[in-house]
């Protein structure tokens, strides 16, 4: 099974993981103040998926910021999403005090568990990024070791500027 660190404790990854170049999964989620969104309601673009273990830390709001900041000036052909297992509240309250029109999104792990990140010993998903090309591959993965570091943003930038 794969593991991750979490301060530093070593702790296991549940469900399978998502290889680069495979299809990604299908996935049904909450979005914040908005109903169900699938994997099929971002066909013919290029998703950049942010996974946050919890918006409320200091490194998820700023990983989304940076994320935020770039789904701004994204192509048309681009859409950029933060997803947590947080509360609807938690993420509009995020939304609310950082000024943030990015597309927040929410998951009770089945994502995870799909995406091969869900931390059953925390009850929170993995910190990773996700690049999904316009025809539903999976493009660039990142997972990152230390749940408490930052991603590579980026190489998942550049990856997203590539398809775009």
């Amino acid at each position: 099974m794969a593991t991750v660190t979490f301060k530093g404790e070593v702790v296991e990854l549940e469900g399978t993981p998502v290889e680069v170049n495979q299809v990604a999964p299908d996935f049904e989620v909450n979005e914040v103040n908005g109903g169900k969104v699938s994997k099929a309601d971002f066909a013919g673009k290029v998703l950049l998926l942010s996974v946050v273990p919890d918006i409320d830390s200091s490194v998820c709001s700023i990983q989304s910021n940076r994320i935020s900041d770039y789904a701004k000036q994204a192509g048309e052909g681009v859409e950029v999403a933060t997803i947590s297992m947080n509360t609807d509240e938690s993420l509009s309250n995020w939304k609310a005090e950082n000024d943030s029109d990015m597309r927040m999104l929410n998951d009770a792990a089945a994502f995870g568990k799909d995406y091969g990140i869900f931390l059953p010993e925390l009850g929170k998903l993995a910190r990773a990024m996700f690049v999904i090309d316009s025809e539903g591959k999976v493009v660039y993965k990142e997972i990152v070791n230390e749940v408490t570091n930052e991603p590579d943003y980026e190489s998942a930038i550049q990856a997203v500027d590539g398809l775009a």
